[in-house]
């Protein structure tokens, strides 16, 4: 058999096609600030994105041109009279800056790319994409704040019925465009004459909008963070008719006015509110704007109550007829009034909205009690019901909405029927988490054609794809997606979404690889680090355990969020400008750190009188030390920064930083390290867990370190004994020592502590605790997928490499697993990792390599080359005892010899 070194590998993997034309690559998939087509944004250097496609492989990207015009037209011509690169030498295809002349408010601009191949050959030009401009300054906004009234008790937790507005104008020219800027304070519902306008729910996303007295805090919050207010943007020309036309937006409490459950204190900030432009340009060139004012009207109607913990009460006899539409008699309206604004500053929503993702048939389970009628799904999913009854007016309905744990967390609504024919009504400023719905009705019949379930949640594209032999892992990997959709809300992961339903920072570190796998998280992730940013004291540098804030306990594990995330962010996108928006936020968290410490250099202590927890949720009590658990963070915290002031360029933080780090490890090991016992502490709980996944252990330690980890798992039985840190990170610490056969055996316990409560199908979603006390839909746990996609599957990220432009491919071949199929879609399209066994017992892979990156194949412990398609055997290299074959782009099939 011919034998082929991998430094030889390279002139495989590009076709030789003598006779024909080669095939030519394409521009595609063209993004403005990580958006398709973004119609309002506000950085003023936006950064520009394209992919390559080709049936080739081997296609890289050399060089590249991009033109951007005022036109179309212009653009058809080549004339870029706003920017043109001209060729510009770089392989760099993501997140190229843009360079052209100054943006304005409103400016919309069209661009396009062309690239050069590794052989210098031009590609065709892309189809043409836009991006435009939002209101950039304060001045640009001719609408005023209004509401319906001023609450004359500001600190009571009432609240009154939801206000609906509306205001009539005229338009008797042609129009060329007309574009709306709104925000609505909570929610808000936006109809232009009669029909709504886009497809959301529950807009704009919660931001820490106002400053708010924050009163009967439970944990205590010195209040230094700023203010946002988040504005949505349609393009409604074709919704506006030539003479008369209505506005109606009707409003919702949301975050801005929850009043309803007061737990962590009293979060409330005001009365609904909104704000609203419409820019009209007509034909001839002239424009119009019509704004809110006190001439609006303004009424309450059947929506009596909302409220994102308890749920709507909705009178259908109060309905206002075609309140939305032109023509309406509002002479019982009154006049909305001018209201205080909130202290935010106005900025375009560039994250992902809520909507309803999913209509559901619920089984109908009957009547099961005098005047109670259930119904079932056979998972849980956030979202409402949808009810179709007929009756009398007056009759009233009641959903009472049930977790998989059997608690309804007050989670109700209400609705009372008119009386006419059929009626069709769901809740709109809400949300609910369950799996079963009890509907208590009296006098009204129901059956199984009453009730849908629509589900609801951030609609954030999945993005990655995990599958084995074994289904309870494929399991797990489900109830992961489940709980995670059910927690999306605002472009925040919550915790929970019922019960406390916020967004706790330490529960989004861990799962933050997870997530990236299997979403697309760049706009998401930019919107909750920047709510992070909000929250946190630009005084001390405290960042909250919850952003927006809304109370909630913690410890350090939960501020260096703001650390460990944007890391992360960058190590998967390769987004730099997320790290200098935040450089300054996360270098002061390191620097409170150093002000928590005692004596001997351990973090104690966070903020007076508040929690400092260590790890959390261990299946019994905790007893890991938190100072233990802390002083890790604090340096994982100082490692991350080194390198990120290193990728920044900045010298002296890179500097100041490692020695930070090397100052907290020897204070570490001195305080924890038993050398007797060759362990941290007492070597359970991951207490050698932290310091191995951190780099804690001096290198003449690790391999005691870690073969003492090794007989604790095997003392207990190879199962978890960590809590919601330790838990994801024990698995990296075997995968990236090789022994995921261990990793495995873990996460295929059945028993507790484990997943096995997954095979019960009573249970569709992760728990909060091992045991199962506490809320049942709790993501924190999926931290474990991560290790599916770059431990089973092997999808790594190469440190030298961020944004995977190179990346790494290792699966690892569990002996009790015949296949697995995974794939992530990065930033240059997408990797694809799949083995299986054959009936000959040998490892068949196929990988793929997306366009403009190459990947290295790592072989594992003992096998050092491959067999191709072709019958070739290709060596390869031996790198740290390993041996690796580099592919560029392209599909590959091979067998492992």
């Amino acid at each position: 058999m011919k034998l082929i070194p991998a430094y030889l590998l390279f002139l495989l993997l590009v076709p030789y096609i003598s006779f024909s034309k080669p095939l030519e690559v394409k521009v595609a998939r063209l993004e403005c600030e990580h958006l398709s087509n973004p119609i309002a944004i506000e950085n003023k250097q936006p950064t520009l994105s394209w992919q390559l496609v080709s049936e080739e492989k081997a296609k890289s990207q050399t060089a590249y041109r991009i033109i951007v015009a005022s036109s179309i037209s212009l653009l058809q011509q080549n004339k870029g009279a706003y920017w043109d690169s001209g060729k510009v030498n770089s392989g760099n295809s993501k997140q190229v800056v843009y360079k052209g002349k100054p943006l304005g408010s409103r400016k919309k601009l069209y661009w396009k790319v062309m690239i050069w191949d590794e052989k210098n050959a031009p590609s065709g030009w892309s189809q043409h994409a836009s991006w435009s401009m939002g209101l950039l300054e304060a001045s640009d906004w001719k609408g005023k704040w209004i509401g319906a009234f001023e609450n004359p008790y500001p600190d009571s937790a009432i609240t009154y019925p939801s206000p609906f507005f509306r205001r009539e104008f005229i338009v008797e020219k042609k129009i060329k465009q007309a574009i709306v800027y709104i925000s609505g304070l909570g929610f808000y519902e936006l109809f232009l004459n009669g029909k709504k306008i886009g497809d959301h729910v529950l807009a704009p996303a919660v931001t820490n909008y106002d400053k708010r007295p924050l009163k009967k805090l439970l944990y205590p919050y010195d209040d230094q963070s700023t203010q946002r207010v988040l504005y949505n943007t349609f393009d409604v020309t074709n919704n506006i008719s030539q003479k008369n036309n209505a506005i109606g937006i009707q409003l919702g409490n949301g975050w801005y006015n929850q009043r309803d459950r007061r737990v962590e204190g009293d979060m409330w900030y005001d009365a609904p509110k909104l704000i609203f432009q419409l820019e009209i340009q007509y034909t001839d060139g002239t424009n119009g704007i019509i704004s809110s004012d006190n001439s609006w009207k303004s009424i309450d109607g059947p929506l009596l109550k909302d409220g994102i913990f308890t749920g709507e009460k909705y009178d259908a006899r109060l309905e206002l007829g075609a309140w939305n539409s032109a023509g309406y008699s509002d002479f019982k309206w009154k006049n909305a009034i001018s209201v205080r604004p909130p202290t935010g500053s106005l900025h375009p929503q560039t994250a992902p909205f809520d909507k309803i993702m999913r209509t559901l048939v619920p089984v109908f389970d009957g009547k099961t009690k005098d005047s109670v009628y259930s119904y079932h799904l056979d998972e849980t999913v956030a979202g409402w019901a949808s009810i179709s009854v007929r009756g009398k007016a007056g009759s009233l309905i009641k959903i009472r909405y049930i977790n998989e744990e059997g608690e309804d967390y007050g989670q109700f609504d209400s609705y009372i029927l008119k009386g006419s024919g059929v009626e069709n009504w769901e809740p709109k400023f809400t949300w609910h988490a369950f799996r079963r719905i009890e509907v208590i009705s009296q006098d009204v019949s129901l059956d199984k054609e009453s009730l849908k379930i629509k589900e609801v949640h951030t609609a954030v594209a999945s993005n990655g794809y995990f599958e084995c032999s074994n289904p309870f892992l494929n399991k797990i990997n489900s109830a992961y997606i489940k709980t995670q959709n059910a927690n999306f809300h605002g472009s925040v992961s919550s915790d929970c979404p019922h019960r406390e339903r916020l967004g706790y920072t330490g529960d989004g570190q861990v799962i933050v690889e997870s997530s990236i796998f299997s979403y697309d998280m760049r706009q998401f992730y930019r919107k909750w680090l920047d709510d992070m940013d909000d929250a946190r004291n630009k005084k001390t540098g405290f960042v909250t355990h919850t952003a927006p804030f809304g109370g909630g306990g913690g410890g350090p594990a939960w501020g260096s969020a703001y650390v460990i995330m944007p890391w992360a962010y960058f190590s998967y996108y390769a987004d730099t400008a997320v790290l200098t928006r935040h450089y300054a936020g996360m270098k002061q968290w390191v620097e409170y750190l150093e002000t928590r410490t005692d004596k001997d250099g351990l973090v104690t202590r966070e903020e007076p009188n508040g929690w400092c927890l260590g790890d959390w949720c261990t299946p019994t009590n905790v007893e890991v030390p938190a100072p233990l658990v802390n002083t890790a963070y604090f340096y994982y915290s100082a490692d991350i920064m080194s390198k990120v002031a290193k990728t920044l360029g900045r010298n002296d933080d890179y500097l100041r930083f490692s020695d930070l780090a090397k100052g907290i490890k020897v204070n570490f090991n001195n305080a924890y390290y038993n050398a007797s016992k060759q362990s941290y502490w007492e070597g359970r709980q991951g207490a050698d867990v932290f310091a191995l996944a951190f780099g804690l252990v001096p290198e003449e330690n690790f391999n005691a370190v870690f073969g003492s980890l090794l007989a604790h798992l095997k003392k207990i039985n190879y199962h978890f004994d960590t809590g919601i840190l330790g838990t994801p990170l024990l698995l990296k610490v075997l995968s990236q020592n090789d022994r995921d056969d261990i990793g495995y055996q873990i996460m295929n316990q059945k028993d507790f502590p484990g997943f096995g409560y997954l095979l019960d199908n009573k249970n569709s979603t992760l728990w909060e605790s091992w045991n199962g006390d506490g809320s049942r839909c709790h993501p924190m746990f999926g931290s474990v997928v991560e290790w599916f996609y770059s431990g089973i599957a092997g999808i790594k990220v190469d440190p030298a490499n961020a944004g995977m432009k190179h990346f790494a491919i290792e699966p690892k071949f569990i002996s009790d697993l015949s296949y697995c199929k995974s794939s992530y879609n990065s930033l240059f399209g997408k990797i694809r990792s799949e083995w299986k066994r054959n009936s000959d017992g040998k490892l068949q892979i196929l990988i793929e390599v997306p366009e403009n990156t190459s990947a290295s194949f790592v072989l594992p412990h003992n096998k050092q080359k491959i067999r191709n398609d072709s019958g070739e055997d290709i060596l390869g290299k031996k790198i740290n005892d390993k041996y690796e074959i580099e592919f560029q782009s392209g599909v590959y099939s091979f067998e492992v010899l």
